[in-house]
């Protein structure tokens, strides 16, 4: 993750607001120290995980042309809320007045990488490389960067030091899964695509931790919790010991009705588990099963899409999910998925084998690029895991 400027680095990097190049010293010291107290206020906002209010105070008051380096801290709340255009821009308009700090090169160079140019983010990464050759930041980023690309072995050499020097870099520990399948896939004989095509499903999120809250951004959440009576009351309706062994009971009970052929049955114990433990991903994840044998293959989806947002990470959820946007011809987004899967298990036999199938789908298909259409087709389609 490319992180935001440190308040002390402002000293440190030496730069001064434009204005203070003006010819009254006043105004310029009332400037220096106002722009101080805003960085330190993003910087402390960043810090906290607080980026639609650090966004929003910059609204009001930043101009960036003035701040640069309070500007670097915008547009990396930006890039954390997942508005990458707008985090490009406000990058583009500093590279003059930052072009030669770490920080900021590794962080316009992850944001053009998941904008997908490609060519820009390296040029930027390498830049930063070179700069600093010693940021964990930045050399994660131009490994992540340089598998996207095929060029595997200098992002080996990259990761493996990387944890070498820090062995619970989860970053990197991720990132050298995804290597790690990519070299083992067998090369399936197929048509190239467009370079348009390769780019869309090269620049994909395969990295999740450049967009989730970190262990001490959730540790700070939960500090800042406090029990009031609606928490009281909540806490009071929450489902009883007895009607969760219940519903852990009938879950039991859905799978044995799917392994026997009867999905219908199944839905109404997932139903009925529903009711007694509310969200949860095993209810989904079960229902997904009892509606693909149903060929409700929408409903699955849906279902399994809610149990991945409710913890249930799995391999196998992935090559469903990887075989219902296959179908699709939404390639960038099975190929999300597929990396996805790798990053828990590349050492998976299944993963090979759907590699291989999604890039014989893909090749048998005329390469157009894919469209939302009014409505999605219900091809005929097998369950996979």
């Amino acid at each position: 993750m490319a992180s935001g400027p440190a308040a002390n680095s402002v000293l440190a990097a030496g730069w001064l607001p434009h204005a203070c190049r003006a010819e009254n010293p006043l105004a310029c010291c009332e400037l220096w120290f106002r722009s101080l107290s805003l960085l330190d206020r993003l910087t402390t906002d960043f810090q906290a995980g607080r980026y639609r209010e650090l966004v929003q105070l910059c609204e009001q008051q930043l101009q960036p042309a003035q701040d640069p380096l309070a500007a670097q801290v915008l547009a990396a709340a930006l890039f954390q809320l997942g508005q990458y255009d707008q985090a490009a821009a406000v990058l583009a308009e500093l590279e003059g007045v930052l072009g030669d700090l770490t920080d900021y090169l590794s962080l316009y160079g992850a944001t053009c990488r998941r904008l997908g140019r490609l060519d820009r983010a390296r040029e930027l990464l390498a830049r930063a490389y070179q700069v600093d050759p010693a940021s964990k930041a930045t050399r994660n980023n131009y490994a992540n960067l340089l598998i996207d690309l095929g060029e595997w072995d200098q992002a080996r050499l990259l990761l493996e030091a990387l944890l070498q020097e820090d062995p619970h870099f989860r970053d990197a520990r991720v990132n050298l899964n995804r290597l790690e399948f990519h070299r083992q896939s067998p090369q399936v004989d197929t048509k190239p695509a467009p370079a348009a095509t390769r780019r869309s499903a090269s620049w994909l999120p395969n990295d999740p931790l450049m967009l989730a809250f970190s262990d001490n951004e959730v540790l700070r959440t939960r500090q800042d919790v406090k029990l009031d009576p609606e928490g009281v009351n909540v806490a009071a309706r929450l489902p009883s010991p007895e009607s969760q062994e219940m519903a852990s009971e009938q879950l039991t009970m859905a799978a044995r009705a799917i392994q026997q052929g009867n999905p219908q049955f199944a839905l109404d114990l997932c139903s009925q588990a529903h009711a007694g433990l509310g969200p949860n991903s095993l209810v989904y994840t079960n229902a997904a099963d009892a509606y693909i044998n149903l060929q409700r293959f929408r409903e699955a989806e849906i279902c399994l899409l809610h149990a991945l947002a409710l913890g249930a990470a799995t391999v196998s959820t992935y090559i469903n999910l990887i075989t219902f946007a296959s179908m699709r011809a939404d390639f960038a987004l099975a190929d999300h998925y597929l990396n996805a899967a790798a990053e828990l298990d590349p050492q998976n036999p299944q993963l090979q084998q759907v590699k291989a199938n999604l890039q014989q789908r893909r090749a048998s298909l005329p390469q157009a690029g894919y469209r939302f259409e009014p409505s999605w087709p219900l091809p005929e389609l097998r369950r996979q895991a």
